[in-house]
């Protein structure tokens, strides 16, 4: 007897009847009752789903209650019938990713051909759940003003989340968050219900374009025990699916100097009595963000498809301002009595280390730049430069969805992010201001999913998903493969390429 309840026990976590969903999808949920108010058994449920007609039929059960989980973000007509009642429906149910939304019927006494249609929406505030958190649906994602075309920027508009601290490792990497005090590498992130964090700082492994996101949610507090990877928000964020009506975009969003003004550090403008070297026009810049989608059906009703594409080409001066020794600095060092000078000399030998005999110490202080910012450029120690960062990157999404029948449904995604950038300012490691000590980095991120949704009986779901993500990532010194050893003078030390520069 104790082997068969446990093999039941088991047997119970596997076939559990559905209550809320989970992942990227929706649960609606309700009562159904008589002009008395008392229940109603037995009475039959339809959800349709009007982008693709696709449809659920459950049951209510002996306390008149009924449940359809697992159901894709979307716009949704909900009817209701009995033997005896007019059939009641309801029009319009959004539901959004992770959200159970309650449908209440009050049938009236009637025959099931007649119809009557519910206008009241079903209500906003839940009450079917204690997870606090807020979604960012298709309307604000499309119509919302977005600097950059990330997502992650729209999470700001939660309750609790907040800018990440400035010069922190994840907001240097070009997107971090907040939420209710957590760090911002407590965040989970996941794209259509797969996991998509970067194992290195926590952040978004593949970034779908903003034209490709459905709607995404954060949410930031009591959320369900099916997440419990970290503790800080559960970003969940939903892609498009194709429709039964073919839809196409194209666009592209462009700034360049022409349109911009000058960096406060920047030099001003030449002018006839300008001083040579200390002025110039704007610094470059030349920002591209351009792209489309097409999403259709493949067999109407039953397969659709959607295709995204979206490229980044940047070039923009960064001007920083740097200290260097002035011209008399270095003529000051060049004096006998200098006590640097004395020690250099006890140090290499040489004597005069800033001669050309010693090759490697008048190496060393070539590269320092002369100051070119100044009243007095001999006794100035500001040297200005603005470099160009080169930024190219290349965002790719397809999805594929597949209705077998009412009881199967097959979803598939892929999702590409290819990077490459140049920064003359390594933004982690910045050792310098002067230019020529930068970093390449190349990303590459990829993030893909499989999911299979059976439904048994109204009471009994199954949900399959198979989730894969990779991300390479190299990060490279702007002069590396060089031996600046042998050319600077120095014994060489690294023979190995990859450790050059």
């Amino acid at each position: 007897m104790p082997r068969r309840r446990l093999l039941l026990a088991l047997l119970g976590l596997f076939l559990t009847p559905a209550v809320f969903a989970g992942g990227p999808t929706g649960t609606i949920t309700g009562t159904v009752t008589d002009p008395s108010g008392a229940v109603v058994r037995n009475a039959r449920i339809t959800v349709i789903n009007e982008a693709t007609n696709t449809v659920r039929d459950v049951e209510t059960n002996g306390d008149g209650d009924f449940t359809v989980a697992l159901l894709p973000p979307g716009r949704y007509r909900v009817t209701a019938e009995v033997a005896g009642f007019r059939k009641s429906v309801f029009s319009d149910v959004i539901v959004d990713v992770d959200q159970t939304v309650r449908v209440d019927f009050a049938l009236l006494v009637g025959t099931p051909t007649e119809e009557v249609k519910v206008k009241d929406t079903p209500p906003a505030i839940q009450t079917d759940t204690s997870t606090l958190g807020q979604v960012v649906n298709n309307r604000l994602v499309q119509e919302l003003p977005l600097n950059e075309r990330n997502f992650l920027n729209f999470a700001l508009l939660v309750p609790g989340s907040q800018l990440p601290a400035e010069g922190s490792q994840n907001s240097t990497q070009g997107g971090a968050l907040s939420v209710n005090g957590a760090r911002e590498q407590s965040n989970n992130f996941l794209l259509d219900g797969v996991d998509n964090n970067d194992p290195y700082i926590n952040q978004y492994v593949a970034l779908p374009s903003v034209d490709a996101i459905q709607e995404f949610k954060v949410q930031s507090s009591d959320y369900s025990a099916e997440y419990g990877r970290t503790g800080g928000a559960q970003i969940n964020v939903v892609l498009k699916s194709g429709t039964n009506a073919f839809h196409g975009t194209l666009f592209e969003y462009f700034r360049n100097r022409n349109l911009d003004a000058k960096n406060y550090f920047d030099f001003p403008n030449c002018t006839a009595t300008s001083i040579p070297g200390e002025c110039g026009g704007i610094p470059a810049l030349q920002r591209n963000q351009f792209g489309g989608t097409l999403d259709g059906p493949i067999f109407k009703d039953k397969t659709f498809f959607f295709a995204s594409y979206e490229g980044l080409r940047l070039r923009q001066a960064n001007t920083r301002e740097a200290t260097v020794p002035s011209q008399n600095e270095w003529a000051a060092v060049d004096t006998p009595t200098n006590p640097l000078l004395q020690t250099m000399v006890a140090l290499t030998g040489c004597p005069n280390p800033s001669d050309a005999s010693c090759n490697a110490g008048q190496n060393v202080r070539n590269l320092y730049p002369q100051a070119n910012v100044g009243i007095d450029l001999a006794d100035s120690n500001t040297f200005v430069s603005a470099p160009v960062i080169r930024n190219s990157e290349n965002l790719y999404t397809a999805k594929l969805d597949h209705h077998f029948n009412s009881t199967d449904t097959v979803s598939a995604h892929y999702s590409l992010i290819d990077g490459n950038n140049f920064s003359p300012f390594d933004p982690v490691n910045a050792f310098t201001a002067l230019p020529g000590y930068g970093s390449f980095t190349l990303d590459h991120g990829q993030n893909a999913g499989l999911e299979w949704t059976r439904v048994f009986r109204s009471t009994i779901l199954n949900e399959f998903r198979l989730g894969f993500i990779r991300m390479r990532a190299t990060v490279l010194q702007q002069n590396h493969g060089t031996d600046l050893n042998a050319a600077l003078g120095f014994p060489d030390v690294l023979t190995n390429p990859v450790d050059m520069g």
